[in-house]
Formats: structure tokens, sequence, C-alpha cells
């Protein structure tokens, strides 16, 4: 595990180093979420759409299959 070392800007802005970013794909611009556990602040970066299409599916599901679930649904909604 590396550790870096950034800055707190007056007005609270966080300035990680620029190797910590680019590791991290965070660019600017990019919205990035933050936790707290026991007592250390953990970063990652949101995923936009463009990053979740880019990632392997999940699952694959054919026309059929997502016409039978359409069907269910509209029956389930009368």
């Amino acid at each position: 595990m590396s550790e870096y070392v950034g800055i707190v800007g007056k007005k609270g802005e966080l300035y990680p180093p620029k190797e910590l970013r680019e590791k991290a794909d965070l660019y600017p611009g990019d919205k990035f979420i933050g936790t707290i556990v026991d007592g250390k602040i953990l970063l990652r970066k949101k995923k936009t759409i463009d990053d979740v299409l880019r990632e392997a599916p999940l699952a694959t599901v054919t026309l059929e299959e997502m016409r039978k679930q359409r069907e269910e649904l509209e029956r389930s909604l009368r």
C-alpha cells in the first residue's frame, strides 16, 4: 500500500498529489465519494454512466426473456 501526502486548502479543498489522482483515475471535474472508516478517510471515484457502460456485463438476457418479464409485469399491474 502506497501513501501520499496532499494538502488541505484554506477553504477545505483537498489537493491530492498528481500520482495519487492518476492511480485513482480522478481528473478535473470528476466526482468522488468519501467515507470514514476507523478514523481514516477513504475516497473513491463516483462512477459515471460511461464508466458503467465500459464494464463487463454482470448478466446477459435474451430478447425473449425480456419480453416474458415485460408481459409478467404488465399482468401484475392490471
